[in-house]
């Protein structure tokens, strides 16, 4: 008989584990139940941790597997409620009731968010669908009781949050309620008090009860106190940045400025990845006039923290503010190696572009960071400014008005329409503006000069004067408000009582430019040119750092013929503001003046060198190789210009008539003028330049009915003259042709021109 060899009963037992862990390993690999909850309960341990970005993740994963996790769902609203950001927070919210409508505690939440939303009356909806499950639900009564305050129904919200209380007598959020309501009602603040700490009893790390508490101390004069409540806020929730700015606003009340910066520094220290808390330190820097300091304290704090993108982006802030552009470049550059879709870094690329004169590629970067983030009002708002640099008024107009519907108390967005409806002169559009601004901001001066200058323009004098005195009133010191009252008495034709005002308006500000360039028109109409070139210069005496009045006091030297003393304000202007682009002109022309064509140029290619993307640039270089008698030269310059902005409407025209001067192609020539005549419709020079293209192509009758207009807009022009009396030449009427050649010789004499309408007289017999 064969023996059977026995296996050992411990080495089975080792086979069949094994086998059925590989089993196991494989199922729960393959089991979407199983994965989605490793994921959540990563997200939990995250999110416990305060590690959101990364609970985020691993949340959104576990909805990856499942999408109708409702688990997941809520858990994530919740993360994203820590985060801050609020909009997907609540489309999380709705996404968890919409699956789980049982769900009472997410029920809550999205209440308690539809109030902050302002739509209190679909948070009641959500308290009375929990109190239909649960009548005894204590936290339905607090949300009722918070939709009643905010109606401003102060006994409604107080029986409301007793009767939660009644419900769970421990729940500390409930007493510091109970508090705020009591204080709010005018009860005696003792009362406020005590609930408070019975709040602080239940639960120290109750950091609103704390905040409360150090309100009503400090109300009753007990700073030391306050100072006390808040530190334990700081000490339970050391993230919680109201806390540390109710801290420092403690200080700065006591007259302890250092404590202050102190609390927001060590507050930006502690969150280095908080963006508010490192914004706060900035903006109490410089509203305590030490912004000095903050390039400093900045560059320490990021030295500290080099991870912080928060940090950076608040230093490369301040540094764009001192106009330190070159070290902020470096520290975006840094930032977008590691957070290039981050809308703040993106606004921060936006402003550096900007400021490069590369506005074409700053609205290219905006509009893709708008799309990434269509409810940023920042992105939006310099989006906007961004376009109307550009000249593109339409995306402009349409940007702020984006912005004032993400925001509609948003100034600055109104402020912004308003500038628009300014510049094209729509009266109307100004006026709504100026209507909206005054119903949301009824002490907000500016929009009493919207709707005033609105009215002015439609000749509503009497109700003009009663919005600029209304804007008096509101800000007396408003030198806008001065400047808009003197032009209405200008318009009234009460002229010394006009300048009077326009002179208050330097007088309340040296830099309102407006008022000094009406007093300048009158000085010139009166012809006192010194007497303009006096109130400039004194103008300058009060504000030597404006490079703008340096460039009008050059522009006054040189119609006073004085290019050497021009050249030299235009410089000074250079040297405040090298960013500023009318100063370069103006000493281009002085350095022209003065025959030093080629300095003149030199200048201009220092600035397209800067300023690679700035199409004018090409053409101011353009005009000047062409007064050298470069055509070639500028030729090539127009067509640079148009590269970088096609369509450009001078590039366009300068471009057509020196191809047409050097025999190249017209069918191309034909093009670009009419580009630059749909483009300035009312200008005699692109008049002109596509009247000589049809001359060319011979269409006589058409050259002649455009140069007879553009003759209308101006008549002392030489070569609208000349080439119209070519054109009559061509039409055989030899009278006509006669007149205009000589008007042509007589005003440019001892010219190309005059010598080419003398010879052409002279073939007419």
């Amino acid at each position: 008989m064969t023996k059977r060899s026995k296996v050992q009963p411990n080495r089975y037992t080792a086979v069949v584990m094994a086998s059925l862990a590989v089993l196991s390993t494989a199922a729960c690999k393959h089991d979407p139940n199983v994965e989605k909850r490793k994921y959540l309960q990563s997200g939990i341990r995250y999110e416990n941790d305060g590690k959101y970005k990364e609970a985020a993740i691993q949340l959104m994963n576990a909805i990856k597997v499942d999408r109708n996790y409702d688990e997941a769902h809520y858990e994530l609203a919740k993360t994203y409620m820590k985060m801050g950001t609020l909009m997907p927070a609540y489309q999380e919210l709705m996404r968890t009731v919409d699956l789980n409508p049982s769900n009472l505690p997410a029920r809550i939440d999205l209440g308690s968010m539809l109030i902050t939303g302002g739509i209190p009356d679909r948070a009641l909806d959500q308290a009375k669908a929990v109190l239909a499950m649960d009548p005894n639900n204590a936290d339905a009564y607090a949300l009722r009781s918070n939709i009643a305050q905010k109606a401003g129904n102060l006994p409604e919200a107080l029986g409301y949050i007793q009767h939660a209380l009644s419900i769970d007598p421990k729940r500390s959020s409930f007493h510091s309620t109970l508090a705020i309501l009591e204080s709010e009602s005018g009860n005696d603040s003792a009362q406020a008090e005590e609930e408070l700490h019975r709040a602080v009893a239940l639960d120290s790390k109750n950091t609103s009860a704390h905040l409360v508490l150090a309100v009503l101390m400090e109300k009753r004069g007990d700073r030391q106190g306050a100072e006390q409540e808040y530190i334990t806020a700081i000490r339970e929730a050391p993230k919680n940045l109201q806390a540390r700015s109710g801290l420092a606003g403690l200080y700065l009340r006591m007259g302890n400025d250092a404590g202050a910066e102190h609390a927001l520094q060590q507050a930006a220290e502690d969150m280095p990845e908080n963006l508010e808390a490192a914004q706060l330190l900035k903006d109490y820097l410089v509203q305590a006039g030490h912004a000095d300091r903050a390039e400093e304290v900045y560059s320490g704090l990021v030295a500290r923290h080099s991870k912080s993108v928060p940090l950076k982006v608040v230093y490369a802030r301040v540094l764009i503010q001192r106009d330190n552009y070159a070290k902020a470049q470096t520290v975006v550059d840094d930032l977008s190696k590691v957070s290039s879709n981050s809308p703040d870094v993106q606004l921060l690329n936006g402003a550096l572009l900007l400021h490069a004169g590369r506005k074409d590629e700053a609205v290219a970067l905006l509009q893709k960071s708008a799309k990434n983030v269509p409810d940023s009002v920042p992105v939006q708002l310099l989006l906007a400014q961004s376009a109307k640099l550009k000249g593109d008024l339409s995306l402009s107009e349409a940007s702020f008005r984006e912005a004032a519907r993400l925001d509609p108390s948003s100034l600055e967005a109104q402020s912004g329409l308003a500038s628009i409806a300014s510049q094209r002169g729509d009266s109307s559009l100004l006026a709504q503006v100026a209507d909206n601004t005054i119903n949301l901001h009824p002490d907000y001066a500016s929009a009493y000069l919207w709707r005033g200058t609105a009215e002015a323009n439609q000749k509503q004098y009497d109700q003009a004067e009663i919005d600029f005195q209304t804007a008096l009133k509101k800000d007396p010191n408003n030198a806008i408000a001065y400047t808009e009252l003197g032009q209405l008495r200008l318009r009234q034709q009460k002229i010394p009582e006009g300048k009077v005002l326009l002179e208050q308006a330097l007088v309340k500000d040296p830099n309102e430019l407006s008022a000094l360039h009406l007093l300048i028109t009158y000085d010139l109409a009166a012809k006192q040119p010194e007497k303009a070139i006096a109130r400039v210069q004194e103008q300058i005496t009060r504000s030597s750092s404006n490079a703008n009045l340096y460039n009008d006091l050059a522009i006054l030297q040189l119609g006073m013929k004085n290019a050497t003393s021009a050249r030299d304000s235009a410089k000074k202007g250079m040297q405040l503001d090298p960013s500023n682009q009318s100063v370069l002109q103006t000493f281009a022309q002085a350095e022209a003046a003065l025959g030093e064509t080629d300095q003149a140029i030199a200048a201009w290619q220092q600035w397209s060198n800067a300023h690679p993307d700035d199409a004018s640039a090409y053409v101011m270089l353009g005009t000047f190789e062409e007064a050298k008698g470069d055509s070639a030269k500028a030729m090539d310059l127009y067509k640079k210009a148009i590269q970088v902005k096609p369509g450009h409407p001078v590039a366009s025209n300068n471009l057509a008539y020196l191809m047409i001067e050097n025999g190249d192609n017209t069918d191309l020539a034909l093009s670009l003028a009419q580009t630059a005549r749909r483009a300035m419709p009312e200008s005699p020079s692109t008049a002109d330049t596509l009247a000589w293209v049809y001359y060319h192509k011979g269409t006589f009758a058409s050259a002649r009915d455009l140069l007879e207009d553009a003759l209308k807009l101006d008549p002392a022009n030489a070569s609208i003259q000349y080439h119209l009396g070519l054109t009559y030449g061509k039409l055989n009427d030899k009278a006509s042709a006669a007149v205009h050649l000589r008007k042509a010789s007589l005003l440019s004499p001892n010219t190309q021109t005059a010598k080419d309408a003398a010879d052409a007289l002279a073939k007419l017999g």
